[in-house]
């Protein structure tokens, strides 16, 4: 959902551990996959942001599998950002950076050049100026040649991939009438407005979706 007054998500399905560190199951069972689908796209080294990253468990097995990049993960909120460096602490992964505040929903975010943006399970959650500003902030921030990288559940054609989907977005919707499921395709046209070419959509477990979109 989004906090009421922005349009920045909140995440309530995680569990606490001993140690500050945060845990969402469904990070837990797609994490490798994920790891997996962007293998042959990320490249050896560079910057790499993760926007939204919530309990930083995507940040460690992106940032351990792929150790020539140099892993700035970032989130809006302090119990996140707590998760995220203690996930780094305890994972010991060097090449992952102390997690930072950015709200990549505000207009005309900025941030240093990287070679790859990453974000997982964001864009349902967000109002479409908020989705619309990540996307044009993420084509900012990349160098030329490099990867928009997205994650989750998306409608293709205006329809939903599985009942399970559309009964999400409408405990969504009921709860935030401003939030839910984007078309697929708008996200695409955003991005290619922002002058990001997308160059492969990979079918991922449980219906969702991979989209890779290129900076030339």
């Amino acid at each position: 959902m989004t906090r009421k007054g922005d349009m920045t998500p909140t995440h309530s399905n995680a569990d606490s551990l001993d140690d500050g560190r945060l845990s969402a199951p469904a990070a837990v069972r797609n994490a490798s996959a994920i790891v997996a689908a962007l293998a042959d796209w990320l490249p050896a080294s560079g910057r790499a942001l993760e926007i939204a990253a919530g309990t930083g468990e995507h940040a460690v097995a992106l940032a351990r599998a792929n150790p020539g990049l140099d892993w700035q993960p970032t989130d809006i909120d302090p119990a996140r950002l707590a998760s995220i460096d203690a996930w780094r602490a305890a994972e010991g992964v060097k090449n992952m950076r102390v997690a930072v505040v950015l709200d990549a929903t505000t207009p005309d975010w900025t941030v240093e050049p990287v070679r790859v943006v990453y974000l997982a399970n964001l864009m349902h959650l967000l109002p479409e100026i908020g989705a619309t500003n990540v996307v044009r902030g993420a084509a900012r921030a990349l160098e030329a040649g490099g990867q928009f990288c997205v994650y989750g559940p998306f409608r293709l054609g205006g329809t939903f991939r599985s009942e399970g989907d559309a009964a999400f977005h409408a405990r969504l919707t009921a709860a935030e009438p401003s939030i839910g499921y984007k078309d697929f395709e708008w996200i695409e046209t955003v991005a290619a407005k922002a002058g990001l070419n997308r160059v492969a959509l990979i079918e991922m477990p449980a219906n969702n979706l991979v989209a890779i979109f290129k900076k030339p």
